[in-house]
């Protein structure tokens, strides 16, 4: 009962990434539509004007990411969950009642402010679900960010503009609703010091009476963990810090001097740092984006339509076995591996683009397989690991600072795609990404230590054992 009741609510958790990949990837079927005589705006646009369609979400998440941490810790995940959530809402309203090109270039904005539910989902699913499922919990959220692409580039090809933005609205109305059914999280709760509201929250996601020795026995060791990372890093040596049986005297103290004085934290933080952002460079949000035009160019025998439908499917089925491997196999090992065989097949794409030296439905198989090794490793592990590696005094500032710069550095590489496709054409792209994947396993290799079921003070410890620069 307990995991049904965690699944259930990952599930409700996670729609918000059904509404959001739905809607950040509306330029990909509707670029043609809108640089067309045939477009429902007010006018044609303009190139420029096109690509910051396609980029505009990810720099607008650089204006509120930062909030997001401060939000989630002041308000709870829950309720910082749905303040984050109604961008989305606001821009499908905007769709649907503004027909002009600054009204889909303000949408799209408001798309970005919604995309900061990321840094807050593996979080919020870390804090309530079984070390045994924690893994394939987190990282649904690309099972469901699939499925919003694929009704994009679904139903996009299929029913007209103004169709298509009242089922967006219409779901994004849904997961309004579905919000009011989740419980906060008991280690947020704990922390404001609710320990009755706590104990009833994992009652609920455990499915046991609010009396049961289980649901006690939780409580103190979530009360053991807040204890221990309040630390008073200056008196106490790092190893000690993470020691369950110290006993020294232990207070709060400011998030810079936590980093300045736990070598764990810094290590922890630098190395998805650096991971994020070579995952972002591995390229697959370009794809993502730019489908149907990409699918045109690269296949020109086969609709575009279908090959980003293929390619929608290629990532919903690909996410459901990646939450079984990431568990199976291990965080490390899964984004090592991946990265290295992703690297391969954008170095083979590249070539196979440039020269055309085999026929075009090798090109798109091609294409889904890059799509389905990325997704394995670069595209969900860094976002498994930032709801694990981290204290919580940390947690929610960190993460939300990398996904603050991993969005800066998806901003860039959108906005730099167009120019860069029409200057050198789509295979030397694919070259600049198999070298991100291959820095990226060979970074993996050397500094990410195994996350897999250990606690947060373990894996602490690990960090420490890795040199890091």
């Amino acid at each position: 009962m307990s995991i049904i009741k965690q699944i259930l609510s990952t599930f409700i958790i996670t729609y918000t990434c059904t509404t959001l990949g739905l809607l950040f990837t509306l330029p990909s079927s509707t670029i043609k539509l809108f640089s067309s005589e045939n477009t429902p705006l007010n006018r044609v646009m303009t190139e420029s004007e096109i690509s910051l369609m396609g980029s505009i979400a990810s720099a607008s998440t650089l204006i509120i990411t930062p909030f997001c941490g401060y939000l989630s810790d002041l308000l709870g995940r829950k309720r910082a969950l749905i303040i984050l959530f109604s961008p989305q809402l606001m821009a499908w309203i905007v769709l649907v009642s503004v027909k002009r090109v600054e009204g889909v270039i303000c949408a799209m904005s408001l798309c970005g402010l919604g995309g900061c539910v990321f840094p807050i989902i593996p979080v919020y699913i870390n804090e309530f679900s079984e070390p045994s499922i924690r893994g394939a919990l987190s990282s649904s959220g690309i099972i469901f960010h699939g499925i919003g692409m694929l009704l994009s580039y679904g139903i996009g090809g299929i029913v007209d503009y103004s169709t298509l933005n009242y089922i967006g609205l219409s779901l994004a109305l849904i997961g309004m609703v579905l919000f009011f059914f989740l419980k906060e999280s008991p280690l947020y709760l704990l922390r404001k010091g609710l320990d009755k509201e706590a104990a009833k929250s994992i009652a609920y996601y455990k499915g046991l009476e609010l009396d049961s020795i289980e649901v006690i026995t939780h409580l103190e060791n979530l009360k053991q963990l807040i204890k221990n990372s309040d630390i008073k890093l200056n008196d106490i040596p790092e190893m000690e810090n993470l020691n369950p049986e110290t006993k020294a005297t232990r207070k709060n103290v400011s998030i810079l001097k936590f980093f300045g004085n736990s070598p764990s934290t810094r290590r922890a933080f630098i190395v998805l740092l650096v991971l994020l952002t070579t995952c972002v460079f591995q390229g697959l949000t370009v794809v993502q984006v730019y489908a149907d035009p990409l699918f045109a160019n690269a296949v020109p025998s086969m609709s575009s339509t279908v090959s980003s439908v293929i390619f929608g499917l290629t990532m919903i089925i690909t996410g459901f076995f990646e939450a079984l491997l990431v568990e199976a196999i291990g965080r490390r090992a899964l984004l090592i591996g991946s990265s290295l065989v992703t690297g391969l097949l954008c170095l083979i794409l590249g070539t196979q683009i440039q020269f055309q030296w085999g026929p075009g439905w090798l090109t798109a198989g091609f294409i889904y397989i890059y799509a389905m090794t990325y997704t394995f490793g670069a595209g969900t592990v860094p976002h498994v690991l930032m709801g694990e590696v981290f204290l919580p005094q940390i947690k929610s500032f960190a993460s939300t600072f990398i996904f603050e710069w991993s969005y800066f550095c998806i901003f860039l590489m959108l906005f730099m795609f167009n120019p860069l496709f029409n200057a050198y054409g789509l295979g030397p792209i694919f070259f600049i990404f198999a070298g991100c994947s291959v820095f990226t396993a060979v970074f993996a290799f050397i500094y990410l230590p195994e996350t897999k079921k250990l606690s947060v003070d373990v894996i602490q410890k690990k960090f420490l054992e890795r040199k890091l620069f």
